[in-house]
C-alpha cells in the first residue's frame, strides 16, 4: 500500500477531461472498469509523483478484460497540473463510491468498480498522427447526467504533459473501433441518454 499524500477534503471532483493515451481499441462510450494494479511513480521529468494504474474493463462483450492504463498527477511544479490531478483523483475515488476525501491510498482502489467515459484522441508518433483511447471522465454523482462520448472526430493532443488533466490510458488486442462499435450494452450503440449509463447500477449508488 502507498499513500497518495494528498488531502482531498477540500478538492472538488473533476466532471470531465480525464485525458489519456494508448491505442484506439475501445469505441467511444461509457464502460465499467476495475483497477487491478496501481503504484506511485516519479514522473518522467523527475520533478513530481504520479499515480499509475492498470484498469480492466468489466463489461461483458468484446472488450471484457481489455486493459486501460492511467496516470494521475499527485505532485508537480505546475500548480494547474497538480490541482487538475487532484480533481481527477477525487473524481476517481467518488466514482468508486468513496466519500469526498476518503480515497487516500493505492490499495483502496484495487478491484473497486467504477464507470468511465472512453474517448479517442490524436497524438504524434514518428511525425505521424496516431489515435489512442483516453478516459474522458470518471463518472460520479456530479457528472452522471452527462452524455457519454459520441462518434465525433478525435480530439487533438496537447503536446505538454503538464498542460492536461493527466490521466493516461491505453489497451491491447481488441477489434478496431472503425469496424467494431459494440459497447457494454451487448453490442448496441453507446448510450447517449442523460441517465447515468443506460440504466446500469453505478458503484457510488451502492449502500454498503
Amino acid at each position: 500500500m502507498a499513500d497518495f499524500g494528498v488531502n482531498l477534503n477540500d478538492v472538488d471532483a473533476a466532471t470531465s477531461n480525464a485525458s489519456g493515451g494508448g491505442g484506439p481499441i475501445i469505441p467511444r462510450g461509457r464502460y465499467g472498469f476495475q483497477i487491478v494494479e496501481g503504484e506511485i511513480k516519479q514522473n518522467s521529468k523527475k520533478n513530481g509523483d504520479n499515480y499509475a494504474f492498470k484498469a480492466e474493463c468489466t463489461d461483458e462483450g468484446p472488450f471484457f478484460k481489455s486493459f486501460v492504463y492511467g496516470t494521475i498527477v499527485l505532485s508537480n511544479p505546475s500548480a494547474w497540473a497538480q490541482n487538475n490531478g487532484h480533481a481527477q483523483l477525487q473524481a476517481l475515488g467518488m466514482a468508486m463510491g468513496f466519500g469526498k476525501g476518503e480515497f487516500t491510498n493505492t490499495d483502496m482502489a484495487l478491484y473497486q468498480p467504477f464507470v468511465a467515459d472512453i474517448d479517442i484522441e490524436i497524438y504524434k508518433k514518428d511525425g505521424q498522427d496516431k489515435e489512442r483511447n483516453v478516459f474522458a471522465a470518471f463518472i460520479h454523482e456530479g457528472n452522471a447526467n452527462t452524455e457519454p462520448p459520441s462518434e465525433k472526430a478525435p480530439a487533438a493532443l496537447a503536446g505538454n504533459d503538464n498542460s492536461r488533466a493527466q490521466t493516461s490510458a491505453g489497451n491491447t488486442s481488441q477489434p478496431n473501433p472503425s469496424t467494431a462499435r459494440q459497447t457494454q450494452n451487448g453490442g448496441s450503440a453507446p448510450s447517449t441518454g442523460g441517465a447515468a449509463a443506460g440504466g446500469r447500477a453505478m458503484p457510488w449508488k451502492r449502500s454498503a
